[in-house]
C-alpha cells in the first residue's frame, strides 16, 4: 500500500563500485580530481604509516591473497565497497 519513494532510485541498483566509477567518470572534472587526489594522499598515508610502524608487507601477496582466500576476499570487498560508498558521498556533497 506504502510504497518507499527510495525503491525505485536508479542510484540504489548495482554495486556500490560500480556506481563509484560512473560517478567519478561524469562528476565535474575538479570534484573528481580533487578525490581522486584525496584517495592518492590517503593511500601514501597509509603506506607511510607501514613504513614508520616497521611493519613489512608484502603488497603483491596480501592482493593475492585478498583475492584468494574467500575470508580476506569478503573483507577486501567489503572495504572497497565502503570506500567508493564514502567517496561517492564526498562527490556528490561537493557538487551540490
Amino acid at each position: 500500500m506504502w510504497e518507499n519513494p527510495l525503491d525505485n532510485m536508479e542510484i540504489f541498483e548495482g554495486s556500490p563500485i560500480d556506481k563509484w566509477k560512473e560517478i567519478i567518470f561524469n562528476a565535474n572534472r575538479s570534484l573528481a580530481e580533487n578525490e581522486l587526489e584525496r584517495l592518492l594522499e590517503e593511500l601514501a598515508l597509509y603506506e607511510m604509516a607501514f613504513e614508520e610502524q616497521g611493519t613489512q608487507i608484502n603488497l603483491r601477496d596480501l592482493f593475492y591473497k585478498a583475492h584468494h582466500d574467500e575470508t580476506l576476499k569478503q573483507r577486501f570487498n567489503d572495504v572497497k565497497k565502503n570506500l567508493a560508498l564514502e567517496s561517492m558521498s564526498k562527490i556528490l556533497s561537493e557538487n551540490e
